[in-house]
Formats: C-alpha cells, sequence, structure tokens
C-alpha cells in the first residue's frame, strides 16, 4: 500500500479525526473496474462478504457476480466471475465462470476458496489452481439431501459460510433458514434450523424467528451465528448445545444485553473477542467479557444518529452503511463489507482495546486532543458527514444537492428516520420535499442531479389529468387499504456511470426505489442507449429488501430496437408489498459499445420505468490510447 493510497483513503473515508475506518477497497461508486490497479481505485457494487486467507483478501462482489482478490501489493484482480448473472464454468478457469449473486464467502485450510453462490442455489470452490466447482448442492431449491453426498442435496439461497478448525464447512440458508454442515467425508447434514423447518434428528431448534445471516467459527470448535430475524448472536457449542450469547435485554437469560438492530454477520478474532455486524444500525459491535460496545459506526447508547441520510452513495458520508460482512486479516484489522458504500472498510483492532466504552471508542485513538474533537469545525470543513450522522445540522446537507430545496424538505423529512432501514433512506428526503418545490421545469434539464425532483412533480400530475386512463400511468400506482388508488413516488437514477473501452462490453445498472407500496401488475419500462453504445439483451433485475438482503426477481422480457439503441423490459415489479418487502430493485442492462464509436463523456441516454417521467443514462466511451 503506497503513502499516497492511505492517504486519499483517509480523506475520503474519515470524517473527523476520531474515524479510525480506512478503505482498503473499493472507490465508493457502484461499478465495476480497477482489475490489476490498487484496490481503493477500484469499483466495487454492493460488496456482500469479506474473507481472507492466502496472504489476500477475497470479496463477494455481489451485483457485478464475481469474486474479487486483494493481493499483498494491494492490488485488485477477479479471480470468479465474468460479470453475468447464471451459472456456468464448472470445471474450467473460474474467472470464464457465471455466478448468481456471490453471497459470502470461505477460504479453508488448503487455501481453496468457497463461494456461497446464493441464486444458483450452490456452493462452488476455487481450487488454488484457479479452477471452479461445485461442492454443493444441484442447484435446484430446496431443502433435502441431509445425510448423502452434498453435490446432490438441493440448498435454499445460501447467504453464509464458515470453515471450522477440523474442515468441516457450515452453510447458512435464507430460504429455508437453517445451517447444514458438510463434513471432510462430502456428506450434508443439517445442525440448526427454525422451529418450523426441523431439517433433520439432532438439529439444534433456533425457534420460530431466525435467519441465518452470518456465520463464523473459533478456534474451540464453536460456531457463531448472527441472526438478523431475531435479532441475536447465537453460539452452537462443540456438544451441539444452541444457546444465545448475546440479543435485546428480553432475549434470553444469561445473554449479554445489546440495542442492536439486524446483527447480520459475525468475526472473532485471535483473542475471542466477537465482532458482530449491526446492518441496520450501520454500526459494528465488539462483544468481550461479558460487555458490549460499538467499535465501528453511530454509537446508539451515546444518542448518536444511526441514519445514512444522503450519503448512501457516497464513501464520504457515515462511515458505515449497511456493513454486512466482517473477517479478521492476520495484520491485525477488522475488514468490513460496506455495503451501500461500494468499499471494504479495515478497522485497526490495536486501537479497539484503549477505547474504553461505547461512546468514548471514537474519541480514544486522541487521548490528549479530546477538546480538539470539540473544534470539530476543522473537521467539518472536510465534509457535510457529521450533519448526516447527527440531523440537526440539516443546512449542511444542502451542498451536497440543492443548497436551495434542501432547508424545507430535509425539515419535513424528519418524520422519515423511521424507514433508516430502507437502503434508500437519502432519497427519502429528496422524494417528498422536493415535489413541494416544483421548480421542477428547472430541475428537468438536470435529470442527473436529482431525478427525484423529476420524478415526484411529475408523477403528481399524472394522477390528476390522466391517472386513470393507461396503463404506463397505473404503473406509479398502488392499492391502499381502502382499495383507493395510492400514488407511488418512485426513485429513479443509474448506480454509477460507465467507462467502456470501443468494441467492450459493461453493465449499467438502473436503481428504482420508493417508501411507498408499488405494485403497478405487468409494464414495459423503456431504454435508450447513450450515444456510441448499443444494448445487447442482457438484462437482469433484483430486489434489495430492507433487512438488507437481495432476492433475485423473475427474468423481465427484453426486446431490442434499432439495432440495439432502444430496449423495452417489460416486468412485474413489486415494492414494499406485504408478500416482497423490498425498498429497491436494480435493473441490470448489458450495453456494447460500436468499434467506431467516437471516444468522450456522453449522458443523453435514457430511462423510462413504467412510464414516470425519464431520466438520463450516461457512460464514457474511451479511445485507444485510454485506460
Amino acid at each position: 500500500m503506497t503513502a499516497k493510497a492511505a492517504a486519499r483513503r483517509r480523506d475520503t473515508v474519515s470524517p473527523d479525526e476520531r474515524d479510525l475506518l480506512v478503505t482498503v477497497a473499493g472507490n465508493g461508486t457502484s461499478g465495476f473496474s480497477g482489475d490489476e490497479r490498487p484496490a481503493p481505485q477500484a469499483q466495487l457494487a454492493f460488496p456482500a462478504d469479506v474473507a481472507v486467507g492466502q496472504g489476500a483478501v477475497f470479496i463477494a462482489d455481489h451485483a457485478n457476480h464475481r469474486v474479487r482478490r486483494i493481493d499483498g501489493s494491494d492490488v485488485v484482480t477477479t479471480v470468479a466471475g465474468d460479470g453475468l448473472r447464471g451459472f456456468a464454468g464448472d470445471g474450467t478457469e473460474a474467472v470464464r465462470a457465471r455466478l448468481g449473486f456471490p453471497a459470502a464467502l470461505a477460504v479453508d485450510a488448503d487455501g481453496a476458496v468457497l463461494i456461497a453462490d446464493e441464486m444458483n442455489h450452490r456452493i462452488r470452490r476455487i481450487d488454488p489452481s484457479g479452477v471452479i466447482d461445485t461442492v454443493a448442492g444441484d442447484g435446484s431449491r430446496g431443502g433435502d439431501g441431509d445425510g448423502g453426498p452434498a453435490d446432490r442435496a438441493r440448498l435454499d439461497a445460501p447467504c453464509a459460510l464458515a470453515v471450522d478448525g477440523a474442515g468441516s464447512l457450515y452453510v447458512g440458508e435464507a430460504g429455508s433458514p437453517r445451517v447444514r454442515r458438510i463434513g471432510g467425508d462430502g456428506v450434508i447434514s443439517t445442525v440448526v434450523a427454525a422451529s418450523r423447518g426441523s431439517g433433520g434428528s439432532g438439529a439444534a431448534d433456533a425457534g420460530e424467528a431466525f435467519l441465518p445471516a452470518g456465520l463464523a467459527a473459533d478456534a474451540a470448535g464453536q460456531l457463531y451465528i448472527a441472526d438478523p430475524v431475531g435479532r441475536r448472536l447465537l453460539l452452537l457449542g462443540s456438544d451441539g448445545i444452541l444457546r444465545v450469547l448475546a440479543g435485546p435485554p428480553d432475549a434470553s437469560a444469561g445473554a449479554t444485553a445489546v440495542d442492536w438492530s439486524a446483527p447480520c454477520a459475525v468475526a472473532v478474532d485471535a483473542q475471542g473477542a466477537v465482532y458482530v455486524a449491526d446492518m441496520n444500525g450501520h454500526c459494528v459491535w465488539r462483544l468481550a467479557d461479558g460487555a458490549a460496545r460499538v467499535v465501528a459506526g453511530p454509537d446508539p447508547a451515546a444518542g448518536e444518529a444511526a441514519e445514512i441520510g444522503d450519503t448512501a452513495d457516497t464513501v464520504v458520508g457515515a462511515s458505515l452503511a449497511y456493513p454486512c460482512g466482517l473477517a479478521v486479516d492476520p495484520a491485525g484489522r477488522l475488514l468490513v463489507a460496506d455495503n451501500f458504500h461500494h468499499r471494504i472498510a479495515a478497522l485497526p483492532l490495536t486501537a479497539a482495546p484503549a477505547q474504553a466504552t461505547e461512546p468514548e471508542p471514537d474519541e480514544k485513538p486522541e487521548p490528549e486532543p479530546e477538546p480538539e474533537p470539540e473544534p470539530e469545525s476543522e473537521s467539518e470543513s472536510e465534509l457535510d458527514r457529521k450533519p448526516e450522522l447527527e440531523p440537526e445540522p440539516e443546512p449542511d446537507r444542502k451542498p451536497e444537492s440543492e443548497p436551495d430545496e434542501k432547508p424545507e424538505p430535509e425539515p419535513d423529512e424528519k418524520p422519515e428516520p423511521d424507514r433508516k432501514p430502507e437502503p434508500e433512506l437519502d432519497r427519502k428526503p429528496e422524494l417528498e420535499p422536493e415535489p413541494d418545490e416544483k421548480p421542477e421545469p428547472d430541475r428537468k434539464p438536470e435529470p442527473e442531479l436529482d431525478r427525484k425532483p423529476e420524478l415526484e412533480p411529475e408523477p403528481d400530475e399524472k394522477p390528476e389529468p390522466e391517472g386513470k386512463p393507461g396503463p404506463d400511468r397505473e404503473a406509479g400506482r398502488a392499492q391502499d387499504g381502502d382499495g383507493a388508488a395510492a400514488t407511488a413516488r418512485l426513485l429513479v437514477r443509474q448506480e454509477v456511470g460507465v467507462e467502456i473501452p470501443r468494441g467492450g462490453s459493461e453493465l449499467i445498472h438502473v436503481r428504482v426505489s420508493s417508501i411507498d407500496p408499488w405494485a403497478p401488475e405487468r409494464v414495459e419500462h423503456r431504454f435508450t442507449a447513450p450515444t456510441g453504445l448499443v444494448f445487447d439483451g442482457r438484462v437482469t433485475c433484483a430486489y434489495y429488501r430492507v433487512d438488507g438482503s437481495v432476492v433475485a426477481a423473475p427474468e423481465p422480457t427484453a426486446t431490442v430496437r434499432e439495432d440495439g439503441k432502444l430496449l423495452s423490459v417489460t416486468d412485474e415489479p413489486r415494492l414494499n408489498t406485504p408478500g416482497n418487502p423490498a425498498a429497491a430493485l436494480v435493473y441490470t442492462l448489458g450495453v456494447r459499445a460500436r468499434t467506431d464509436a467516437e471516444p468522450g463523456r456522453y449522458t443523453d441516454g435514457r430511462a423510462v420505468i413504467a412510464g414516470q417521467p425519464e431520466v438520463r443514462l450516461k457512460a464514457s466511451v474511451l479511445g485507444d490510447d485510454e485506460d
């Protein structure tokens, strides 16, 4: 790692001197780029997990359908996945294989990398030579196969992995909540299951509310299970007995009381201290000697705000945004998959012991300069983030979007904090307030800046004059409890601009989110490619739920027209409905740069979701002499 790279990370990640987190991978914007470059310059897309082994760091680059590797010189490369969602490649080089939303990673004693290939309902293994194969799951969704070969069993959305000292592999499944064990002989069995699905004799009963979102094994052969649904950290002893190690005050007698929101990942260090990522609390807890305290992110005990506000898409915002994966590396750092900041962050654990209390861990790194943290004006000059962590300084947020509109919207948005868990929080403030700021006509020329203004004003106008007639107008509507039509306010935006060399291929991610119920039935979305690009017909869709989980949606129907310039996608989207508690969905579109395209940056692409006002799509075509 160069001093320059380290300095850049501190500047972009640490909102103030008390923040010990630094970025080891990801530049804070969603996308795919950076292979063979320093990891902090690379682009990731919603990293779901991180693991260490072979002297390297491995990343489950979730929405890119890849596994990335950071070597000892901090250079990132792709080790599995060609970027297309699917299943292919067993028995061949892993980088040519196809994955379906890799959700978790583990490295075994032989140096092989294990992948929870969630939407393919398989566990894949990359051997030290780089060849990939399936070691568990036959690809069909289900829960049978216990007592037989793991590769003939059926898995149900594997989302967590851990390897113990004896070489046994543990798999957490989200679809039919359970933890299964694959022994050295390749036989699979269920060791923990929700009450509603016993999973076989001998399985420990985890109760009705259970989801094994994170797993970790310690040197004593014990298995830790992060359960966001039950808000507990469970411990499966080597004797097969399951107990609650930590959770809400009423969780269980003898358990450490922890006021967290959704514990979803767990890691154990060499000293036996346990670290738990609270996804919806945007923080990491440390459990040791019967006590728990926050070591990264906002501390509820100190009264710090847990919302990420407008910073969910920028590294320079709140310290963490939906952390969902943890690992401890040999250098004594805690690595965090900072999902909505599209990065891997690191916390030096050597500094953690010095932080005695929960509120003070942030200040202990600077024991003498405690008075300095108070003159936070200095650190505030570096960012407008503190205001985001402490909702009071709303004025500081102005600069982040539209100074004229933020003051009014944000006060109105105070009720929105209730929706913190929703990944699109940062959008809420702009969704409701800006409709009032109907100087939208001025903003239409700037759809890239805040598509929110365009979305809200126009949807509000549609329902009045023409809401009932056409199918497109119904797209933004849902039925409320009385059966009356309710307007769903949608936020549509491109995840990040892409750079494509002439003749090359890439993916454009278009995110659709809402805080309202939205179930328009079958609708058509229309996309226009930016200058120099054409659509190649590849389209996938995934739902991002408020609990942090990602669920693949049924494949939409796609039709390419005008030699690839236009793309129509027919789908049945659902957001915030009882059967689908998702606040956002992402359409991933395959594009190709024409070989005769003129190099340059183009912002003339368009996306029209279900007849809503259009937003821009942008991309850059690289010349032959550009890297």
